[in-house]
């Protein structure tokens, strides 16, 4: 009897005890989540700043000055127009391995199944 009772004391012991333990599984679940949710709240704020940096430095107004001050330019003082009596050539002078590969003409390439059934006699 002694034995019957520790191990039902035991088995008790054990129920009260799995709640407790799914309930720390879930606290740490949840965290993590949270942690992840602020990680992916952190990229998404540096990608719009990039996005608003990419943007200032893309502004022609910037890009004229950055030339006019760091690369010296200057606006040109008159423009020439020159005019080409040639015909532009037939091949195109870029390498072959720089091209988009050229598609080759599709076959009607018939499965195996698709022959068998021409050989049959059906109208």
């Amino acid at each position: 009897m002694p034995v019957v009772l520790t191990i039902i004391l035991m088995a008790v012991g054990l129920a009260a005890f799995l709640p407790l333990l799914q309930e720390s599984q879930v606290v740490n679940i949840n965290y993590s989540i949270r942690q992840l949710e602020r990680q992916r709240n952190d990229w998404e704020a540096r990608s719009h700043e990039l996005e608003a940096e990419i943007a200032s430095l893309a502004a022609l107004d910037r890009i004229e000055k950055d030339a006019r001050e760091r690369l010296h330019m200057q606006v040109p003082e008159q423009t020439l127009y020159l005019s080409v009596d040639v015909a532009s050539p037939e091949s195109q002078p870029i390498p072959a391995r720089f091209l988009p590969p050229k598609e080759e003409s599709a076959k009607e390439d018939k499965s195996w199944w698709q022959s068998l059934l021409d050989l049959l006699p059906f109208p």
